[in-house]
């Protein structure tokens, strides 16, 4: 195993703990239906872990672009999935109806859903890597389910007592990327 390959495997490893350390420490579950709408996701993100990390011991790899992308998008996974559990004290799991205070600081200042974006760019990273049939398909269902958590997340604060802060944020911030309005500032 090459100094690449070891740094991806680290990394990916690293990305996972933290992934289920969250899942299990840091997001609440306030009702059976979230419970229920995570059945698919698991699996699919058994197959996307465990596909990845089949990859990452069995092929050999060599220093190519792909893989320094794949490296940078896995740095930047973690950098911003670990800034946003510092931004925030616990977050509701996705389809929750429970909303809590608006969160506009930190990578939420340029993103309404930093998380999913952190969850994307490492399966995206996994994706293009390794160009595997089953990454491709587990990110189309895994961008899909983000897509529809956020959404469905958006709606429950829009008919909560935040619903005029939240529609104020969100007229600001892209839901998975920056406004350009903003870069231009």
């Amino acid at each position: 195993m090459n100094s690449i390959t070891a740094l991806l495997v680290l990394l990916y490893i690293t990305i996972i703990v933290s992934f289920i350390w969250a899942r299990f420490r840091y997001f609440t579950f306030q009702s059976s239906r979230s419970r229920i709408s995570s059945l698919l996701y698991d699996p699919v993100i058994g197959i996307q872990v465990s596909a990845t990390l089949y990859f990452l011991i069995a092929t050999p790899s060599t220093c190519s672009p792909i893989n320094a992308i794949s490296l940078v998008l896995y740095i930047l996974c973690l950098a911003l999935f670990w800034l946003n559990v510092v931004t925030t004290e616990h977050l509701e799991f996705a389809f929750s109806h429970h909303v809590g205070k608006v969160v506009t600081t930190g990578p939420f200042a340029y993103v309404r859903h930093p998380f999913y974006l952190s969850y994307i760019l490492v399966w995206f990273g996994s994706s293009i890597l390794f160009n595997s049939i089953f990454l491709w398909i587990t990110l189309i269902y895994l961008v899909s389910f983000y897509i529809t958590s956020a959404k469905t997340e958006e709606e429950v604060y829009l008919k909560s007592e935040y619903s005029r802060e939240y529609r104020d944020y969100s007229k600001k911030v892209g839901m998975f990327l920056p406004r350009i309005t903003l870069w231009k500032k």
